[in-house]
């Protein structure tokens, strides 16, 4: 046999447990009848840090956080009535005060002659666990709240257009004169009512379950054209947009939600009237679409929530509008910022790679 071999049969077992126990990163600690302790291995008494010394002789209360004594005095009883204890959650305190949360399991001792003597209980840090399942608890109330209140204001935002379409219906019907020359001003406000809760529920979906990029070349003058035609500007703004076109790498669908958005809510901004800039430059790898408006500007107070889900200062929207910009431009590795000055207007810079 080599030097490198080992001869299994040459170790007994009880020599295999105690290089088990001894070296194991759980915690170990055996116990008598009593509750003492009356050995344990390092990872136990450093963890607590104790010397070995010092465990032994104190009792399992002794290292039991004082929220837990009960439960810790419940579980012992159980445990010398004959039942073995399976995965307790124990609070342990150290020597320093500090506590974490445990999961306990003891193994039964026993004498030769089948008495019950005492306990071999492992012990595992789960203070990382406990603390990840708060948080997962924590982050499913969260999104409980923000659907419950999405709910609320998609249903209230869309009864304002269906209200429209159902009373521009009614005109039509009332009027009997089907000739579309007669009804253009009715027929464009059910068209601008269907597109705005469209624009809604789309923003809803790719909140929600945000679908994976569809990657194709795309002209971003292509795209823009789309934005504004199906935009409802108003016939006393002025829009620009640039002349030179730029081929991306991208999602057409998901950079005309941004960009709809950016430009509905520049609209918005503005009021009655305004102007709206929309420029490109680009370099060797990037692109870079600019979006400014010459409307009051963000609020300082305002400025560093306007990326987040539900934010709103107006009465409509889902307040959906710009984390979905964000996440859409996140997806796409850009990054999507704003320059702000008040009465003079707000600038919305996004930046995307030319292609992924």
């Amino acid at each position: 046999m080599s030097n490198n071999q080992i001869d299994f049969q040459k170790i007994s077992n009880d020599d295999m447990y105690r290089s088990i126990y001894e070296n194991s990163p759980d915690l170990f600690r055996t116990i008598n009848i009593n509750g003492e302790i009356i050995n344990c291995n390092k990872s136990y008494f450093e963890t607590l840090g104790y010397l070995k010394s010092e465990v032994i002789g104190k009792t399992i209360f002794d290292h039991t956080a004082e929220e837990s004594l009960s439960q810790m005095r419940e579980t012992f009883e159980e445990w010398k009535k004959g039942g073995c204890v399976s995965n307790s959650e124990i609070w342990l305190k150290k020597k320093n005060g500090d506590k974490f949360l445990a999961l306990l399991s003891a193994n039964n001792l026993f004498d030769k002659y089948g008495t019950l003597i005492g306990s071999n209980t492992s012990i595992r840090d789960i203070t990382e666990i406990a603390a990840m399942k708060k948080e997962f608890k924590n982050l499913k109330r969260i999104r409980q709240e923000i659907m419950g209140e999405l709910s609320v204001r998609v249903a209230h935002d869309l009864k304002n257009p269906l209200n429209v379409i159902k009373n521009s219906v009614q005109i039509i019907q009332f009027k009997k004169d089907y000739s579309v020359e007669n009804h253009s001003n009715v027929l464009t406000r059910i068209e601008h009512a269907v597109i705005r809760m469209d624009h809604q529920i789309n923003e809803v979906l790719e909140f929600v379950n945000p679908l994976p990029l569809d990657l194709q070349k795309n002209s971003l003058n292509k795209i823009l054209e789309n934005v504004i035609k199906e935009s409802p500007i108003p016939e006393e703004f002025t829009v620009s947009v640039p002349t030179k076109d730029v081929v991306i790498n991208c999602d057409q669908r998901k950079i005309e939600i941004v960009l709809r958005n950016l430009v509905l809510n520049a609209i918005q901004a503005m009021g009655e009237n305004g102007a709206l800039f929309i420029t490109t430059d680009e370099t060797e790898s990037h692109v870079r679409i600019l979006v400014t408006d010459t409307g009051p500007g963000i609020p300082h107070q305002l400025r560093f929530k306007i990326f987040d889900p539900l934010f709103t200062t107006r009465q409509i929207g889902t307040g959906l509008g710009l984390p979905i910009c964000k996440t859409v431009i996140e997806q796409h590795r850009g990054s999507i910022s704003f320059e702000t000055e008040l009465e003079k207007g707000t600038t919305f810079t996004i930046s995307l790679p030319k292609s992924l």
